[in-house]
């Protein structure tokens, strides 16, 4: 009997923090983009890569994810970056964050692609 009421009770607390983690809301910021000339979606994803590597060791916290978005139909020749911040606190860290080693990396990222706008959201699963 207590292994069942166990088992049950560790259920309903997976249940329960799924519920909680799937109603969280996240920052988003997404960037209008189009490669720069003779760079490739690889390119992009390499130096966007090492940015999100770089953000979750030095942000505390860390869990920022980051997509790059490619259009199936349109402007085939441009993209967007979504990166998304568990909180507007990691998003203020993430941009308040300097070093010598994030600048080479953002460098990096100025190189593969130009960003001619951006926008913040705040989003909440359904």
């Amino acid at each position: 009997m207590k292994k069942t009421r166990m088992k049950l009770a560790t259920a309903l607390a997976l249940i329960g923090v799924s519920v909680v983690a799937a109603a969280e809301e996240r920052i988003v910021e997404v960037w209008n983009c189009k490669a720069e000339d003779g760079k490739t979606i690889e390119d992009i994803h390499k130096a966007n890569g090492k940015w999100v590597k770089y953000m979750n060791a030095h942000v505390d916290g860390g869990d920022i994810v980051s997509y790059v978005l490619q259009p199936i139909v349109g402007k085939s020749s441009t993209f967007m970056y979504a990166d998304s911040f568990p909180s507007m606190a990691s998003w203020g860290a993430a941009k308040a964050h300097e070093s010598e080693e994030l600048t080479a990396i953002e460098e990096e990222l100025n190189s593969v692609a130009v960003c001619s706008e951006n926008t913040l959201h705040n989003s909440k699963a359904s």
